[in-house]
């Protein structure tokens, strides 16, 4: 009790503490970095991480290139928000409690726009199953237009801030399959999130 006691007279203390916002820093924009093959760059940096990208004509070649990898035709369950390139097999409408997505073989939803300077894409899941489809399956795929891709993250943010809702709304920049070398520098992969991320690049 004293313990639980003496934590809220430090919490009450912080919140009681008023500290004066300061003015985010002038970003002079033409000094930002600037890629001649934007694209390029994206799946060269996406690649590094950890990622495989795929550049695709139509949402028909999604579905062909997932097909062929042995991950893909061995899974059980997948769920897709983007029915014209996959329809899935489970239904994310009857899933009202995010635990029962933990199964999930794949996870192939749609983002908003990338980023070239460090392979990261954007995405913003609609509900709380959708949200939970982004970090527990086992496999994930992102569908995303590359004539929706910005140089840099001072770019990302300032086209945050013009959308609905803005940067209040749920997202989060995902770059890479889950990975930590925290115990004994040893890699793994998938220890948070997906083992493997694909990202199809349409036009």
């Amino acid at each position: 009790m004293a313990t639980k006691q003496s934590r809220q007279t430090i919490m009450d203390r912080l919140n009681g503490r008023t500290i004066a916002a300061k003015p985010h820093p002038a970003v002079d924009h033409a000094r930002t970095v600037s890629y001649p093959d934007p694209v390029a760059k994206f799946t060269e940096i996406l690649t590094w991480v950890g990622g495989r990208v795929q550049q695709v004509d139509d949402m028909g070649e999604v579905s062909h290139h997932l097909h062929q990898l042995p991950h893909y035709q061995s899974a059980k369950w997948i769920a897709s928000t983007v029915s014209a390139a996959v329809q899935g097999n489970f239904n994310l409408a009857q899933a009202e409690d995010p635990h029962s997505l933990a199964e999930l073989d794949w996870s192939i939803i749609g983002g908003e726009f990338c980023v070239a300077e460090n392979g990261a894409i954007w995405v913003a899941p609609q509900d709380v199953s959708q949200r939970a489809m982004v970090f527990i399956a086992q496999h994930l795929a992102i569908i995303v237009s590359r004539s929706q891709m910005v140089m840099h993250m001072h770019d990302a943010y300032r086209r945050l801030g013009g959308v609905p809702g803005g940067p209040d709304r749920f997202g989060v920049f995902v770059s890479g399959p889950s990975k930590t070398a925290d115990i004994e520098q040893s890699l793994v992969l998938g220890a948070h999130g997906c083992r493997t991320l694909e990202v199809f690049l349409t036009p």
